[in-house]
């Protein structure tokens, strides 16, 4: 009974890392891929957010429109610690701060549900020409 416990832990603690190293690598690739943020609101076919995400945990948002198919660097946040993302073992993805659970993912496509809402929302891999303008957003856009 003792060993078959420990077994169980071992196997749990090995495989919560492995899905750790797995999301990870799947979300940025060791080097930079882009996922438009997709969460339930009104005018969700006309704006959303791209987050740029690289391998040292670090992250850009951007502004995305979706009519036009372009994206502006958009940094609403007072606090510059805040640009990072991590994924922990038990599955948790942390985004600009906020924790939310992965419920399920493929290559292309990761669904959320947020700890602290629980609402659902999802992240789709950019692929093509991301249109990235070279003006950031101001204040003054807003």
């Amino acid at each position: 009974m003792k060993k078959t416990i420990i077994f169980l832990s071992l196997l749990n603690f090995f495989g919560c890392a492995n899905k750790q190293k797995e999301l990870k690598y799947l979300m940025c690739k060791d080097s930079i891929q882009y996922w438009n943020y997709e969460w339930p609101r009104e005018r969700a076919q006309y704006y959303g957010f791209t987050f740029s995400l690289n391998k040292d945990g670090n992250l850009k948002k951007y502004s995305f429109d979706k009519v036009e198919n372009k994206r502006r660097y958009f940094w609403d946040i007072p606090d510059p610690s805040v640009n990072r993302w991590s994924v922990s073992k038990d599955s948790i993805l942390k985004i600009m701060g906020d924790k939310e659970k992965i419920t399920k993912y493929t290559e292309d496509t990761i669904y959320v549900i947020s700890l602290e809402d629980k609402t659902k929302s999802y992240y789709v891999r950019v692929k093509g020409n991301l249109n990235i303008d070279k003006e950031p957003i101001t204040k003054t856009d807003l």
